[in-house]
């Protein structure tokens, strides 16, 4: 039961689209809010019938009084069209608009909140929320350069015809460093395609939230954030006020026995001299990828841990939806002799790590991963 105290102070409800490298930041934001702002958080997640031990255990984890956590009826996933084989951003969007047909009726049940913020790709809520007279925000776990890429690219659409991959020129981002076409994110490469529709339909309807949060800060970003402040083409979209609130980090991680093994052997290690490999929540190399890197860590000599999903010819983010909850035997995924070669050296950790104890430990020098 939820005592007047509790009551009395400002509601906010907290709405990640699906996936763990989505819940994971709105997570921490919706504990920062709790404990340093006395606001008291609903988190709103989504959810499928298909089990995410890596998901289970983030929510299990020891949160605040105040920060309630209310799962989504779960979306039947075999219902979702497949991903394309290489890109995941269509499904999610799919399972994400699925579970926020609920939405209206959630927060009816858990008290009209005093406002609610969406991540980039949950803007479906800011129809009930104007239905509902609540303020909507968006909070951005990007950087504030790539988000300013976001919120220009809708025009960038009305004006050119060609991919724009093919154009002969950097794409100027106002106020912005220029972004070289090929270094364009794969979602943005095809425009014919339903990855891009979803891209496109989400970061047009970006001015219609009531503010930005940005996890970044002035110090690392000034160009970029000075921009979306100040620049002319932001103001005249007009793009919502934004408010740089970084480096919004994961504090505290709840460890399993594998866990612990990892840190007592980086324990052992010498200070700033391991490298740590992994690919984000859900992805995952090609086996002649994975043969390869092997190979380059192996002759390397350089010691490692290695965070080691299954590999797969049919997708770059195969372990996406399953995250945590594949059955993993390295040995079965490496070149013969390869655990034997490195013994002592490296450290092959199946499907999961505490990414946030490796990087913060001393003996850690380097991190190699995915743009995300």
């Amino acid at each position: 039961m939820v005592g007047n105290q509790t009551l009395m102070k400002p509601h906010v409800a907290i709405v990640p689209s699906f996936g763990l490298g989505h819940l994971i930041p709105l997570f921490e934001f919706a504990k920062n809010l709790v404990v340093r702002h006395g606001i008291r958080v609903s988190l709103l997640v989504v959810t499928t019938n298909e089990p995410s031990a890596a998901e289970d255990q983030l929510l299990s984890s020891p949160i605040p009084p105040d920060l309630h956590i209310a799962k989504l009826p779960p979306v039947d996933v075999d219902k979702v069209p497949p991903s394309d084989g290489k890109l995941i951003l269509t499904r999610f969007c799919v399972i994400t608009d699925e579970s926020l047909r609920s939405l209206k009726s959630v927060l009816v049940a858990i008290g009209k909140p005093k406002a609610l913020v969406t991540d980039l790709f949950t803007t479906q809520a800011f129809d009930v929320c104007n239905e509902f007279s609540i303020p909507a925000y968006v909070f951005s776990t990007t950087s504030a350069a790539f988000s300013a890429f976001l919120l220009y690219l809708p025009k960038l659409d009305s004006e050119v015809e060609c991919e724009f991959i093919d154009l002969p020129e950097p794409i100027q981002v106002p106020g912005c460093t220029p972004v070289r076409p090929q270094d364009l994110v794969d979602q943005v490469r095809n425009r014919k395609i339903d990855e891009y529709k979803w891209l496109i339909h989400h970061m047009s309807r970006l001015p219609l939230a009531s503010g930005i949060f940005l996890n970044s800060w002035e110090d690392v970003e000034p160009v970029s954030i000075n921009a979306l402040k100040e620049n002319p083409f932001f103001k005249q979209i007009p793009a919502p006020p934004v408010y740089p609130i970084g480096p919004l980090i994961k504090q505290e991680e709840t460890l399993s026995r594998t866990d612990v093994e990892c840190l007592e052997w980086l324990d052992n290690q010498p200070s700033d001299s391991v490298i740590f490999v992994t690919f984000g929540s859900g992805g995952t190399l090609s086996v002649e990828q994975q043969t390869e890197l092997a190979w380059g860590l192996e002759l390397s000599q350089q010691r490692f841990i290695w965070v080691l999903r299954k590999p797969t010819d049919a997708a770059c983010a195969g372990t996406f939806f399953n995250t945590g909850s594949e059955v993993n035997e390295s040995k079965a995924y490496l070149p013969e002799g390869f655990l034997n070669k490195t013994q002592g050296v490296g450290l092959v950790v199946p499907s999961w790590a505490p990414q946030v104890s490796i990087l913060g430990h001393p003996s850690t020098s380097g991190f190699l991963s995915h743009f995300g």
